[in-house]
């Protein structure tokens, strides 16, 4: 027998369609949206054998992996989660396939923001891009500012020896170019050190060592309204430094592309530079607004 496998994610960013087929890396999947106030979307994929543990991990990997891009691109809150699987015989066709297993949503409801497409994503050409791109998307989607400030300050150490360096060059050469407002800046009590500094010291150690801390050091006092304020603030801010570094340093500057192929079966996601040599078509191309908010919330 073959296995059907599921893998749930949420995802904020609401996507016209219900139903979206595609191959991504070698992997077809078809992607289903639930209800997203009662259920997580899924991606199903076929995995041969029902016990082929190899394949999974490899299926399951392609999958977040284009998840970290689609929240990338789409800008939304994803969470991904193994949701598990069911034999099914061997001739069994993907387009039959349907969401079996349902669980609960792992991200807070905040509303429907729709009208998104799956029709571009970032190409990720390297480890460091995948890297980067998985912990933007836990650091986005998580609800702990504590755990979500720690992994936007790990992007910032990937390939980059100086993150203390990296932030204050940036904050001085290009400061128009970070997302955040003067203001916003301002905010953060600095208290005479350098912007890279506080992220570092007062925010990064204070987490990371809470009872370990040197006489003189901030230390961090989990269940106060100005720490929690304070780290939630920062958190803002650095999550915009980290899609500074993944867009520049990192060169997440590329995109590929769902093309509809005369010679596939199925969608797939090609470079811009493929999409230039072969012949095909945009798949999925977007609905009007008007049906694409009819269909959302209905």
């Amino acid at each position: 027998m073959a296995y059907l496998m599921h893998i749930g994610f949420d995802n904020t960013s609401r996507l016209c369609r219900d139903v979206y087929y595609f191959e991504y890396k070698g992997i077809r999947f078809k992607l289903i949206q639930n209800n997203i106030r009662k259920y997580c979307d899924v991606l199903l994929t076929i995995i041969p054998g029902r016990n082929n543990q190899e394949a999974q991990n490899i299926a399951y990997i392609t999958a977040a992996e284009f998840l970290s891009a689609l929240s990338w691109e789409n800008n939304s809150l994803v969470k991904v989660h193994h949701e598990g699987g069911m034999g099914i015989p061997e001739n069994f066709h993907l387009k039959k396939a349907r969401c079996s297993i349902y669980s609960w949503p792992q991200v807070p409801f905040v509303g429907r923001d729709v009208g998104y497409d799956i029709c571009r994503i970032p190409q990720i050409e390297n480890d460091n891009q995948k890297n980067a791109l998985i912990l933007f998307r836990e650091a986005s989607s998580s609800n702990n500012k504590y755990l979500s400030f720690l992994f936007f300050w790990q992007i910032l150490e990937i390939a980059n020896s100086d993150p203390i360096g990296w932030i204050n060059k940036v904050y001085r050469k290009n400061r128009n170019k970070i997302r955040v407002t003067n203001n916003e800046i301002q905010r953060l009590p600095l208290n005479g050190n350098t912007i890279g500094y506080y992220f570092y010291d007062d925010c990064r150690n204070a987490i990371a060592h809470i009872f370990k801390r040197d006489t003189g050091k901030k230390k961090l006092k989990l269940d106060t309204l100005e720490d929690n304020s304070r780290i939630s603030h920062s958190d803002l801010v650095i999550k915009e430094f980290a899609r500074f570094y993944i867009t520049n340093n990192l060169g997440l500057q590329k995109s590929m592309l769902l093309l509809k192929r005369y010679d596939r079966r199925f969608p797939v996601y090609v470079t811009e530079k493929e999409a230039n040599i072969f012949s095909g078509t945009i798949a999925y191309k977007r609905l009007s607004p008007f049906d694409s908010i009819k269909k959302r919330w209905h």
